[in-house]
């Protein structure tokens, strides 16, 4: 088995290469839902998409034997974060990849991609951040056999070992909550949806 090779994506081929990707990875797994490529292709585009208005990002694929095995995306911080919180984070989102941590390893903590982000200010990096917390923030750590819901993260199981074993830790907990109309309370949401009711 080769090297793995991190490149940066510079043209329409690579820039679908890493849109391509997870729908190689999850094409047997019964609970991913794929998004829309064109979103993701929306999401993605540093010219038009209003996110990159106040960051710069980088994209990279990992390559083995000339097969993609890997990607990540790689703001150097967001502006209006760090302004906002007074700190100098740098991010990395758009995570996917094989279950190999040396995959994951050459992703996020190769000295390439790594220093684009520390080169630009950033003192501390955290993620995946899908490209905010303003989109899909965070990772699965359980609830795998669960279908996944609008919004919220979905990755394998794998994706928390690998993050463990290339050294990052957690930096906090996300919750999300299951409700249904036979568990809520309608009356208070009744009340509040009524002024808007009469117009």
């Amino acid at each position: 088995m080769g090297g793995i090779e991190v490149v940066a994506i510079d043209s329409r081929k690579t820039l679908k290469q890493f849109v391509e990707l997870p729908y190689t990875l999850y094409r047997n797994d019964p609970y991913w839902v794929p998004p829309l490529r064109i979103a993701v292709k929306e999401l993605l585009d540093r010219r038009k998409h209003p996110f990159y208005a106040n960051a710069e990002a980088e994209f990279f694929l990992a390559v083995r034997d000339g097969r993609v095995v890997g990607r990540v995306w790689r703001p150097s911080s967001t502006r209006n974060h760090n302004r906002f919180h007074g700190e100098n984070a740098g991010f990395f989102g758009f995570f996917e990849s094989v279950d190999d941590v040396e995959v994951a390893g050459a992703l996020l903590l190769l000295t390439r991609a790594r220093q684009w982000v520390f080169d630009r200010g950033a003192t501390v990096m955290r993620g995946p951040m899908n490209p905010s917390t303003n989109y899909e923030c965070g990772m699965l750590i359980e609830g795998f056999d669960s279908s996944p819901v609008v919004m919220m993260t979905y990755n394998p199981s794998y994706y928390p070992v690998l993050m463990d074993r290339v050294g990052l830790r957690k930096a906090k907990d996300l919750y999300a909550y299951l409700s249904s109309t036979s568990t809520v309370e309608s009356k208070k949401i009744e009340r509040v949806a009524e002024p808007g009711a009469r117009g």
